[in-house]
C-alpha cells in the first residue's frame, strides 16, 4: 500500500505512531508491526529531508519499533508435550501505551470542546444597584446572612454533641409538617421564642427540617422574626401575637 506523506506538527513520537494507526484504519489490538515500522521510519525520513527538527524520543520510539519487528519475526519456540505454555504477544506493552494515549486524546478533545464552547460566552462582572435604588431593611428586620449564621452555629453545637453522645436507637424524624405543628404549638404557648431555640435538634437532619418548617411558616406568613440589632438574637413571633 502506498503511504501517501503529509508533514504535520505531532506532540510526540506515540502521537505520530496514532496518526499513521488511524490513517490506515488498523486494528489496536493487531497491529502490522512490519507495515507500520516501514511508515514510521518513511515519515522520519520525509521530515528530514524537508529540514524539520526531530526530537531524539522519535528516533527512540524508531527504533523500539524495529526491535520489537525483530521480534515478530523470530519463530516462537515450541512447546513440550502437555505444557499450555502461553506465549507472550510482543506488542502488548505497546498496545498499552497506546491505549492510555488514546484516553489522554479523548479527554484532551473533550477540554477543548469545553473553551470554545466557553468562550462564546460573556460573564458579567457582579455588580451592586445604584445605593438610590436600594431599599433599606425595615427597623427589627432580619438579614439572610444572619439568618445563616444562626443555622450554622446550632449545626456546629450539635454535631460536637454528637461526638460524644451515640443513640442506641435511630429516633424517627419529623416531618417538616408535623414541625410546624408543633412550632406553633411552642409559639402559642410562648409567644416569642429565639430562633436558635425553636430550631434546635437532637441530630443536624432534625435541625435542617426546623430550619425548613420555619421558612415554611415565613412563606405562608405565619411568623414574624425580628432582630433589635446585627449581633442580638433572631426573635421568632406568631403573626397575630406580634
Amino acid at each position: 500500500m502506498a503511504l501517501t506523506i503529509v508533514l504535520k506538527d505531532f506532540a510526540g513520537p506515540l502521537d505520530l505512531l496514532w496518526h499513521l494507526i488511524k490513517q490506515d484504519k488498523l486494528d489496536i489490538y493487531d497491529i502490522p508491526i512490519a507495515q507500520i515500522t516501514g511508515q514510521y521510519l518513511e515519515y522520519l525520513q520525509a521530515m528530514q529531508d524537508n529540514a524539520l527538527d526531530i526530537a531524539g524520543d522519535y528516533f527512540v520510539m524508531a527504533a523500539s519499533l524495529m526491535a520489537l519487528k525483530s521480534r515478530m519475526l523470530l519463530p516462537e519456540p515450541e512447546p513440550e508435550p502437555g505444557d499450555d505454555m502461553v506465549v507472550d504477544d510482543p506488542r502488548t506493552e505497546l498496545v498499552e501505551q497506546l491505549l492510555n494515549y488514546q484516553v489522554y486524546q479523548e479527554a484532551a478533545g473533550q477540554l477543548r470542546d469545553l473553551e470554545v464552547e466557553r468562550s462564546a460566552s460573556f460573564a458579567k462582572p457582579a455588580s451592586l444597584p445604584p445605593a438610590d435604588v436600594t431599599a433599606p431593611l425595615a427597623p427589627g428586620a432580619v438579614k439572610l446572612i444572619d439568618f445563616q449564621r444562626a443555622v450554622a452555629a446550632v449545626v456546629q453545637r450539635v454535631q460536637r454533641q454528637a461526638t460524644a453522645v451515640r443513640h442506641i436507637e435511630a429516633e424517627a424524624s419529623a416531618t417538616i409538617e408535623e414541625t410546624i405543628a408543633a412550632m406553633n404549638n411552642q409559639l402559642q404557648e410562648l409567644g416569642d421564642c429565639e430562633f436558635t431555640r425553636l430550631i434546635d435538634g437532637h441530630n443536624v437532619a432534625a435541625v435542617i427540617t426546623s430550619f425548613l418548617a420555619l421558612l415554611e411558616m415565613m412563606k405562608t406568613d405565619t411568623i414574624i422574626c425580628t432582630q433589635a440589632g446585627p449581633t442580638e438574637p433572631i426573635h421568632v413571633y406568631l403573626k397575630g401575637a406580634a
